[in-house]
């Protein structure tokens, strides 16, 4: 079993992700949650867990999974290749300074995915 310093990371890591490629402040977010800026402040240094309401809230508004969020899942919907989320994509794979190789894997499968919904 993982322990939960473990899952609050990863919470953490995917929060602060979200918060940063939609370009938003964390009092942004709080707001539209309705919570305070300090609370967003500490679930994105991973010095607290969000109850379930809010953590239901943070999905709902990022529009990601549950899963995701909790850093079960690296996709971020079912259905991550819509043409509607290939800019999130690209700004993702931006901040998580891949290597050349990995950036070319990646950009060869968002091709194949995209040319299958075609």
């Amino acid at each position: 079993m993982e322990n939960k310093l473990e899952h609050r990371l990863l919470f953490s890591e995917r929060l602060s992700l979200l918060i940063k490629c939609n370009g938003l402040s964390n009092a942004e977010v709080a707001r539209a949650i309705k919570v305070s800026p300090g609370l967003i402040t500490k679930y994105t240094s991973a010095k607290a867990s969000p109850s379930y309401e809010n953590f239901i809230q943070l999905a709902d508004y990022f529009c990601v999974s549950m899963d995701f969020l909790r850093g079960k899942y690296y996709s971020i919907s079912e259905y991550p290749m819509d043409s509607d989320n290939m800019d999130y994509w690209i700004e993702l794979i931006d901040l998580i300074k891949l290597n050349r190789v990995e950036e070319k894997r990646v950009f060869e499968y968002l091709r194949l995915k995209i040319n299958n919904l075609k």
